[in-house]
């Protein structure tokens, strides 16, 4: 008499692969694996970068377009996933819509500043273009980390961990951002200049986060039911 072997429990599989729990190819579950380490390891090493200048200029030429390039990968990564399996976002149009606007905003952000001449003599356009800028990117990681909890491509404990992030972070700037209004030369004040890089700080801890628990909790291959087993001796 021979039994198959019982097919794997999927109660607690992580639905990283495709944005649903149940049993997946090996290729595309070794393909959403892959997606988070790539886009955790990126998102680890721009916050490692950023940690380790801590806002010096960078000691190689271009290093902000690469730190920007290095951004940009990690978000198009956990946003499309690799091969069509990964994505954080399950492959919504609208959260891989705000991934890649997001991705792409640092890198647009220094074309828009270099290109567009601004008048030196008198910044409040350039800091309009700015406020605009950071507003857009702000709109954009909001509406990916609201994808992200709704999709169901996260295991369920983590799903809103982005989303939380962004609000501690975001909330901090527009916090400080609001009191130095009635503060005259906020930016003057060594108190303030160090609560808002202390603010700034939460965000890139967050990031760090972020991409340490991309690679810990990256999806992991199902085991496939086996071959029957014998356990009685074959009739005669």
């Amino acid at each position: 008499m021979t039994v198959p072997t019982p097919p794997p429990d999927t109660a607690g599989a992580s639905p990283g692969v495709s944005g649903r729990v149940g049993p997946v190819s090996a290729g595309a579950a070794r393909d959403a694996r892959l997606a988070w380490i790539i886009g955790g390891s990126l998102l680890v090493a721009h916050s490692a970068a950023i940690l380790t200048f801590n806002d010096m200029p960078m000691p190689l030429p271009g290093g902000d377009l690469v730190l920007a390039a290095v951004w940009a990968g990690a978000l198009l990564v956990l946003a499309f996933g690799i091969r069509r399996s990964g994505s954080v976002v399950a492959r919504r149009p609208l959260g891989v819509t705000a991934l890649v606007i997001a991705a792409v905003h640092p890198i647009v952000s220094m074309l828009v500043l270099i290109l567009v001449p601004f008048d030196p003599s008198d910044p409040t356009a350039g800091i309009m273009m700015t406020h605009t800028l950071a507003v857009v990117q702000l709109a954009a990681l909001a509406v990916a980390a609201v994808v992200i909890g709704r999709a169901g491509a996260v295991p369920h404990r983590l799903r809103w961990v982005p989303l939380i992030v962004l609000a501690v972070s975001a909330g901090a700037q527009i916090a400080l951002q609001v009191v130095a209004v009635g503060i005259p030369n906020a930016l003057l004040q060594p108190g303030m200049v160090g609560l808002f890089q202390g603010a700034a700080l939460l965000g890139t801890l967050g990031l760090l986060v972020l991409g340490i628990l991309s690679i810990v909790f990256a999806p992991r291959e199902q085991a496939q039911p086996g071959d029957p087993v014998q356990i009685f001796p074959p009739t005669a």
